[in-house]
C-alpha cells in the first residue's frame, strides 16, 4: 500500500466533518549519514547534524542544500577536543546561527560532582572551535532566543545509569543555562564569541532561590522512588529536556518530572511549573492480544498516561502563546520505575512493583495491561498502597497548551488517539512497529506504541500546522491546527510502508525542521527530518509538502490514496486533562 495518505476511515472516538483542504508529503532526497542525522538544524543556506554515535568520534556534520532539493556533504567539525574522544559520551544537540557560528552541546562520560557538559562554538566556515563554555550536568539541548541575544540549554542531570545504586550516586542537579550573545554579529561573530568567558553563563537549578515566590517542587512526579522525596523532589531530582523561548520567556519540558517550568529570562526566576497530570487515552495495550497470545491489532484499551513530553515548540495565536509538545514519555535508564501490570506485587528491575486494586486485578491479563509498561508510583489515588487507576509512560500523543498570564498552562487540545487510529486504517501493517520493521508488527503496543518524539509548527496558504515523527512506528504526520475545535490529519507519509527504497536508512524520526519556501533554495514547502536509526545507521530526509486546494471528487482521490475507497479524513475536537 502506498502511504502518502490524506484521509482516514474514522474510529469512535472522532468526529466526521466537511473538510476543504488536504496536503501532499512527498520524499524529495535523503542522505545516509551512519553515526549521526539524529538531531538537524537548517539556517542561512546550510544544514547541521549531529554526528557522535562512533565511541572514537565526535562531530557535526554540515551539508549545503540545492534549488533542487538535495543535500551535499560539506566538512565534518569534531567536537573530539572538548573533553577527548574517549571522555565523550555523546554530542546530543545542535544549533546553526545564520551569523556564522554553530553551537553543540557535548557530555562527558564523567558523572561526578563538578563534571559539567559544555557548549562548543564553532566556525561553520572553517570548522574551528571559537569557544567553550561549561554549562550544567548532562546539557540535552540548546535553543536561541528569536532576538540572537542568548543561548539556552536543558541540562538535564539524568538519573541514574545502570542500577538504582549507581543511579543514587551519579544524581546530578538539572538545570538550565543562559549564555550572553548580545552584540554578536556576522561581521564580528568570531572575535565576540572568542572574548566570551565564564561571566557569560549562568545557570539556574531548581534550588529554592531560583524559584518565584509561590513556586515549589511538591507533588512534582520523581523517578527516585526509594526515598522520601518520591512526591516532594529536591532540585537534583529535576530533568530538563527540551526548551522553546521567546525574547523574554523559556518554557522547559522536564520530561521525567511530567511537568513543564516557565523561566524568566531577565530575573533567573522560575515563575511557575506546571504539573502536566494525566490524559486518559484509548489505545493498544498489548503486544499478545490476538488468539493464542499472538500480536493483533485492537484499539480498545482505556489508560491513563502521564504525558511526560520530549520536544516542545511555541507558536503564537491571537495575543497569546501556546505550546505543542511531543508527549513520548520515558523511564529511569534502569527501568526501575516501570513494571508490566501482571507483575504487580514482585520485584521488578530492582524495587517492588505495588499491588493492584482487586477491582484493577480482576481486568489484568494478557489481551490488555497485563502487558503494558506502567508506571511504579502512580495512580494510588485512594492513598492505600495499591495502584487504583493504572498509568503508562506518555500518551502516544501531542497536545498543545495555552500558556496564561502568570507562566501557568491550560491544555487547549490533545490528539488522542488519532495516530494509532490513522495508522490501523490507512497503514495497518506499520502499526506499533519497532526498529522500522513490519515484522515487529505490534510488538511496541505494550510499551509507548507509536512513540510520538518529534514537532514542528508551520504557517502557510492561511493555515496553522503540526508535524509530527513517530519514532517506532516511523510516520510522518501532518496535523491542520487552524480550528482546535476540528483538528484534522492531512498529512502522511512512512519511509518503511512508502514508496521510498529506503535501505535500512530513514529509520526512527528524532527530530524535525520545517522551512517556509521563503527561506531554503528550492522555493518549496519543506520538511527536514533527522532520523537516529537503529544501532549506527542514522540518516536525513527531505519531503516536500504541498497543499491541495480541495478533496478530490471521490474516484480520483481514491486513485490517489491508493486505496479502494476514500476515508473520511480525521477530526479531533478539543482534548481534555483528567
Amino acid at each position: 500500500m502506498r502511504t502518502k495518505l490524506h484521509a482516514l476511515l474514522v474510529g469512535t472516538t472522532c468526529a466526521l466533518l466537511p473538510v476543504s483542504a488536504f496536503a501532499e508529503i512527498s520524499f524529495l532526497s535523503g542522505v545516509s549519514l551512519p553515526s549521526g542525522g539524529e538531531i538537524v538544524s537548517y539556517s542561512g543556506g546550510s544544514l547541521l547534524t549531529t554526528d557522535s554515535l562512533s565511541a572514537s568520534n565526535h562531530a557535526v556534520q554540515s551539508y549545503s542544500l540545492s534549488s533542487g532539493g538535495t543535500l551535499s556533504a560539506g566538512m565534518s567539525i569534531s567536537l573530539n577536543s572538548v573533553f577527548g574522544a574517549s571522555s565523550t559520551a555523546s554530542i546530543s544537540s545542535v544549533l546553526n546561527d545564520a551569523r556564522g557560528f554553530g553551537v553543540a552541546t557535548v557530555i562527558p562520560t564523567a558523572t561526578g560532582a563538578g563534571d559539567f557538559g559544555r557548549v562548543a562554538i564553532f566556525d561553520k566556515s572553517t570548522g574551528s572551535i571559537i569557544k567553550t563554555l561549561d554549562v550544567g550536568y548532562h546539557p540535552d539541548s540548546v535553543t536561541i532566543t528569536p532576538d540572537g541575544t542568548k543561548l539556552i540549554i536543558a541540562n538535564e542531570g539524568e538519573y541514574g545509569s545502570t542500577s538504582s545504586a549507581t543511579a543514587e550516586a551519579v544524581n546530578r542537579a538539572g538545570s538550565v543555562s543562559i549564555v550572553n550573545i548580545s552584540g554578536v554579529t556576522s561581521g564580528n561573530y568570531s572575535s565576540a564569541l572568542a572574548a566570551l568567558n565564564s561571566g557569560a553563563v549562568s545557570t539556574y537549578d531548581f534550588s529554592a532561590g531560583n524559584l518565584a515566590s509561590g513556586v515549589t517542587l511538591n507533588g512534582l512526579r520523581n523517578a527516585r522512588l526509594d526515598t522520601a522525596n518520591v512526591k516532594s523532589p529536591n532540585a537534583a531530582d529535576i530533568e530538563p529536556e527540551y526548551i522553546t523561548a521567546t525574547d523574554t520567556t523559556a518554557y522547559i519540558t522536564l520530561q521525567e518530572n511530567n511537568a513543564i517550568a516557565t523561566l524568566d529570562l531577565t530575573t533567573g526566576k522560575y515563575t511557575a511549573i506546571n504539573k502536566l497530570g494525566t490524559i486518559t487515552q484509548t489505545i493498544d495495550a498489548s503486544d499478545r492480544d490476538g488468539s493464542g497470545n499472538t500480536t493483533t491489532a485492537a484499539i480498545n484499551d482505556v489508560v491513563a498516561g502521564l504525558p511526560m513530553p520530549d520536544t516542545v515548540v511555541k507558536f503564537q495565536r491571537t495575543g497569546s502563546t501556546y505550546l505543542v509538545t511531543a508527549n513520548e514519555g520515558d523511564a529511569r535508564p534502569d527501568d526501575g520505575d516501570t513494571f508490566r501490570g501482571s507483575q504487580h506485587g514482585t520485584v521488578v528491575n530492582g524495587s517492588a512493583a505495588p499491588s493492584l486494586d482487586a477491582a484493577v486485578l480482576a481486568t489484568v491479563n494478557n489481551t490488555g495491561i497485563g502487558r503494558l509498561n506502567l508506571l511504579k508510583d502512580q495512580g494510588d489515588t485512594d492513598l492505600d498502597g495499591d495502584i487504583d487507576t493504572p498509568t503508562m509512560l506518555g500518551t502516544r500523543s501531542f497536545s498543545i497548551w495555552q500558556v496564561g498570564g502568570d507562566g501557568t498552562l491550560s491544555l487547549a487540545f490533545d490528539s488522542d488517539s488519532m495516530i494509532e487510529q490513522f495508522v490501523l486504517a490507512n497503514d495497518p501493517t506499520s502499526h506499533n512497529i519497532n526498529s522500522g520493521l513490519t515484522t515487529n508488527f505490534d510488538t511496541r503496543s505494550d510499551d509507548k506504541g507509536p512513540e510520538v518524539e518529534a514537532v514542528a509548527y508551520a504557517s502557510f496558504d492561511g493555515k496553522e500546522f503540526v508535524f509530527i515523527g513517530a519514532e517506532r512506528q516511523n510516520g510522518i504526520f501532518q496535523f491542520d491546527i487552524t480550528d482546535l475545535n476540528n483538528v484534522a490529519i492531512i498529512g502522511y507519509y512512512n519511509t518503511v510502508t512508502g514508496t521510498v527504497d529506503s535501505g535500512g536508512a530513514f529509520i526512527s524520526p528524532e527530530s524535525i525542521q520545517f522551512l517556509d519556501a521563503a527561506s531554503n533554495p528550492t522555493g518549496k514547502n519543506i520538511l527536514i527530518v533527522g532520523y537516529e536509526g537503529t544501532g549506527v545507521n542514522g540518516s536525513i530526509a527531505l519531503y516536500e509538502v504541498t497543499s491541495i486546494s480541495a478533496i478530490p471528487e471521490p474516484a480520483s482521490a481514491a486513485a490517489l490514496l491508493g486505496v479502494g475507497a476514500l476515508g473520511a479524513v480525521m477530526f479531533r475536537r478539543r482534548g481534555r486533562k483528567a
